[in-house]
């Protein structure tokens, strides 16, 4: 089983005023990975993992919002709040925790791991995980750009 992991803040989505708004190629990263299979046949199944220091029901709301709830359902497998392990990125436990939730004892090395955050990116990298850093907006220092950029990795990734 592989598992793709994605931050929601600032990967997905980013704050426009006072709104959450969905990167423009979010939704077709997202569905463009429900027709991938890694080399055993099995679907990828994509999580998140976020920081949040409010109700869940707010953040679940907030996916419906933009639209996205669909591709993390049932949400007690596929969303590990950090308010919820008790612990914030990039400590090991939520990380750990994360991976429980879809398969208990889950190895790191079946795991991608994207988000915006550069110490994340290095944490996750020590535990084993692949990581895919995304340019912030106005950015160049990750590995990509645009979402979509990063399927060609992420198919990569799911044949080995």
């Amino acid at each position: 089983m592989k598992l793709i992991l994605i931050d929601l803040g600032n990967t997905l989505e980013y704050k426009k005023g006072s709104m959450s708004v969905l990167r423009d190629d979010a939704l077709e990263l997202l569905s463009e990975i429900q027709y991938l299979h890694d080399s055993n046949g099995e679907n990828l199944v994509v999580a998140l993992i976020s920081d949040w220091d409010q109700e869940p029901i707010k953040y679940y709301n907030l996916l419906e919002d933009l639209g996205i709830s669909k591709f993390f359902k049932p949400h007690s497998e596929k969303i590990t709040l950090s308010n919820e392990v008790g612990v914030t990125k990039p400590d090991e436990k939520i990380f750990r925790t994360a991976l429980d939730k879809i398969q208990n004892n889950l190895q790191y090395r079946n795991v991608i791991f994207i988000t915006e955050n550069k110490d994340h990116i290095i944490a996750a990298r020590k535990y084993g995980m692949m990581a895919i850093r995304i340019n912030l907006p106005g950015k160049m220092d990750g590995e990509a750009n645009t979402l979509i950029e990063i399927l060609p990795l992420i198919n990569l990734f799911s044949l080995m």
